[in-house]
């Protein structure tokens, strides 16, 4: 017996799904008639897309629980009672073969939700200090870090990090300028705030407790490169020239 035949799905079920299916069947009469004229090849078709479709739905469920973990985040960052909107929300593949990966959610919402007195990194930063100590080397974030990869005004986006502590090892010892000519796609502040927050609310722990995650996708204004780590003032952004090397200055890659 195979796994997705251990409990069949209700007539009602099935009666949706199919519902769906027949509003999609778009055929035109003589479209119609070559498919019925060949509803032995049609019917082996549609058994091996209903094959695939078993197999995806471990990923669909697995996206829904992601994408509910990350209305927790926002509702316990701002209060709200509103949601944020993920139904046009593009998933990136899941990397395969690293090991361990989260999902990092970036609502465009955020803009709205801290947009009466603050941008979305220091905005971000603020409700973090309702839950935990938190200390930044500048005094306006958004101000102080204009450049940004990936930015919430271009709407919602999600990416895949490695689901580690310390940032990614095999970082360690290369600066900003070797990971930029290496081509790597690094995480941005915002990025990092959020799997801060993200991995608090779930685990109560915190990241980068011995070595500093790299934001290699922001840039502090003069070129600096933000950096984010726990330390003894909390969760700390700070900055480093781009040049500098160092065992515990890492970059955390992104799939986006």
């Amino acid at each position: 017996m195979r796994k997705y035949d251990k409990v069949p799905a209700t007539s009602g079920q099935v009666g949706e799904i199919a519902g769906a299916l027949i509003g999609e069947m778009n055929f035109s009469k003589d479209e119609a008639k070559v498919i019925i004229g060949k509803m032995g090849a049609f019917r082996k078709s549609a058994r091996q897309f209903y094959s695939r479709f078993r197999i995806n739905t471990a990923d669909f469920s697995s996206d829904s629980s992601d994408l509910l973990r990350w209305e927790g985040v926002y509702g316990k960052l701002f209060g709200l009672q509103q949601k944020p909107d993920f139904s046009t929300l593009r998933i990136p593949e899941k990397p395969q073969g690293v090991g361990l990966v989260r999902l990092v959610v970036v609502a465009c919402e955020i803009l709205g939700w801290t947009g009466d007195h603050h941008g979305p990194l220091q905005g971000i930063q603020k409700a973090l200090k309702e839950h935990f100590a938190c200390w930044q080397y500048e005094r306006d974030l958004d101000k102080s870090i204009p450049t940004n990869n990936r930015d919430p005004k271009n709407g919602s986006y999600a990416l895949w990090v490695k689901d580690v502590c310390e940032a990614d090892e095999e970082f360690a010892n290369k600066s900003e300028d070797d990971l930029t000519a290496e081509h790597q796609i690094g995480i941005t502040a915002l990025e990092r705030q959020l799997m801060e927050a993200d991995v608090f609310f779930e685990r109560g722990k915190h990241l980068d407790q011995q070595n500093v995650t790299m934001c290699l996708g922001s840039r502090f204004c003069g070129g600096l490169v933000p950096g984010a780590l726990w330390g003894d003032d909390g969760f700390s952004v700070d900055w480093f020239i781009p040049a500098l090397r160092s065992q515990g200055l890492r970059s955390r890659r992104v799939w986006a």
